[in-house]
């Protein structure tokens, strides 16, 4: 599966690039790794590089209509104990000479140079975020679990476009509500059944519970729920075809396909990654307005809502 987390926004008006434009667009901020005393680095690579050792691979990947992006982000890591160390030392050496204890400012000031001292040494750790725009199906889905990722894809993706006109989904109604209904009537839209596993939450006494494996339909889970506790989160099937998670902020978690096929060493990388696309994008433009429905629907916008959501975001 080419990622089993996602979040997904919806666009708001049409994204007409072609791939050319795609591809001059993201050109101007490439990934460049962290070095000297800068902690962090975030951009754009290529997809299929990760699949191939081509240096002057694409920075996007097109199949038919969804064009694939790959974000790295590279942080240094700077062990904890390693500043703590130069910390004490410094301290105790200015204390000695000044015959003084240093304040709270003074220490967090030697606690920045020694930090900084330490980084250009420090050894960066990077991960690749793969994502795609379907204009087509009017999405934007990024693959990962981590909302500030998910963010940093998303501001980078504007900045390089210029303009990015997309939303969370606008569901009408809230999730949780939904969430919970099914778990007590374990009466489910057509599309879906019970998977196994659901976080329920009190909402006075801030007390949760959290099943995992677990049959959902048991009277144990039930009377959790008329106890009071509220559904933030619900492992769904969709038509027998794809078991995922999803939370009360619509973010898609723990994908997989229930009917998946035997992956076999010998298959062409390139195409592989053309056959994960191609499945994904098409589970997702099915899966997505089926769940989103089954949740009261999306709200409609007009033309001024579509240009205060995109510039807000600007």
């Amino acid at each position: 599966m080419l990622f089993t987390n996602a979040f997904v926004f919806r666009m708001t008006r049409a994204i007409t690039l072609n791939e050319d434009e795609l591809e001059s667009a993201l050109s101007a901020h490439q990934f460049v790794p962290c070095s000297g005393i800068r902690p962090s680095s975030f951009g754009w690579i290529s997809p299929v590089a990760l699949e191939q050792d081509q240096e002057d691979a694409p920075l996007q990947h097109t199949v038919a209509g969804c064009h694939l992006l790959c974000a790295r982000r590279e942080d240094k890591v700077v062990p904890a104990s390693a500043v703590a160390e130069q910390v004490t030392e410094r301290v105790s050496r200015v204390e000695q000479v000044e015959g003084r204890k240093l304040s709270t400012q003074e220490r967090q000031n030697i606690s920045d140079d020694a930090f900084a001292s330490l980084l250009p040494q420090a050894l960066p750790r990077s991960k690749q975020i793969l994502g795609y725009l379907s204009p087509t199906d009017q999405l934007l889905v990024v693959g990962t679990s981590s909302r500030p990722e998910a963010e940093m894809f998303l501001n980078t993706l504007r900045v390089s476009l210029g303009s990015l006109p997309v939303v969370p989904p606008p569901i009408r109604s809230n999730p949780g509500d939904y969430y919970t209904r099914w778990l007590t009537t374990r009466e489910l839209p057509d599309q879906f059944t019970l998977g196994d596993q659901c976080d329920l939450t009190d909402p006075e006494e801030g007390s949760s519970v959290t099943c995992r494996r677990q049959d959902l339909a048991t009277l144990e889970v039930r009377n959790h729920v008329e106890s009071g506790k509220v559904c933030t989160r619900l492992g769904l099937i969709w038509r027998g075809e794809l078991r995922f998670v999803v939370d009360r902020d619509l973010a898609i978690k723990q994908m997989k396909f229930l009917d998946a096929a035997e992956i076999h060493d010998d298959e062409d990388p390139i195409a592989k990654l053309d056959a994960d696309l191609s499945q994904l994008a098409l589970t997702l433009k099915q899966m997505l307005p089926d769940l989103y429905n089954a949740l009261g629907g999306e709200a409609r916008f007009s033309e001024d809502d579509f240009k205060l959501s995109d510039e807000a975001g600007a």
